[in-house]
């Protein structure tokens, strides 16, 4: 029998200090480089979600990716990206950017200033192995999540839907509430599941777990949420996607 949902509690996550040969205090949702949990690979089509705060002047230099759909969105600072098929751009809060990784690019994610840079960097299972590379960004702004649903990337077979869209059947939401009487209102359907992410503050979503800065929620089918502050503000990311046939 399929679980209805699964909190996922801050300290439970995997953390990684800054040093010398890692350059940001890391929390990993799902095993990554050096911490490996066989029962804790994925959820769905869901490989990584790493809450990055990186440190001032440092970040993570050239390296490769392959055959993997990559976005990124900025908490906190400014983010610096270079690629090898030519782009350049500096983020900042709530700005956006994907990849999709396919037959193969190199790419650094920098933080060049003389503050910390947070940020999420998620990856997403392909719906097709040696795709084009492409690569994407928007810059969201406060306005657009502010006390409202947005909706930031959406799948290859829905592209209008968002700004930005990456090769799988899945939807990705954000949003930032700042005002204590109001709801946020989601519904799941049927024979879909979604990871919620909250990075800041603090939420209740009406019948189920509450969550904390950093606690997350793992929801399968049909779910009507209506998301409240229980802090001053919050802030929260949900990755909707086809649910698992088993898990």
């Amino acid at each position: 029998m399929i679980k209805k949902y699964k909190k996922i509690k801050a300290e439970d996550l995997y953390y990684l200090e800054a040093s010398d040969t890692h350059p940001a205090n890391t929390y990993f949702h799902f095993s990554f480089a050096n911490y490996y949990d066989p029962k804790n690979m994925n959820f769905g089509v869901l490989r990584v979600i790493n809450d990055d705060n990186v440190k001032p002047n440092s970040g993570f230099d050239t390296h490769p990716h392959h055959d993997m759909e990559i976005f990124s969105y900025i908490v906190a600072g400014k983010l610096t990206h270079r690629d090898s098929v030519g782009n350049h751009e500096v983020l900042s809060r709530g700005h956006v950017q994907c990849i999709s990784a396919g037959m193969g690019l190199t790419h650094s994610e920098l933080n060049e200033q003389n503050d910390w840079c947070r940020f999420l960097q998620i990856w997403i299972l392909p719906e097709a192995k040696n795709l084009l590379v492409r690569y994407d960004l928007h810059k969201f702004s406060f306005e657009d999540r502010n006390n409202k649903l947005l909706q930031i990337i959406s799948g290859s077979k829905n592209k209008d839907l968002a700004p930005l869209y990456i090769c799988q059947d899945i939807n990705v939401y954000v949003s930032e509430l700042t005002v204590k009487d109001k709801s946020i209102s989601f519904i799941l359907k049927e024979g879909r599941q979604a990871y919620i992410f909250c990075f800041e503050g603090s939420i209740n979503i009406n019948q189920y777990p509450s969550l904390k800065e950093r606690d997350s929620l793992k929801i399968y089918g049909q779910a009507n949420m209506e998301f409240t502050l229980t802090s001053d503000k919050a802030h929260f990311i949900i990755i909707e996607m086809e649910q698992e046939k088993s898990d």
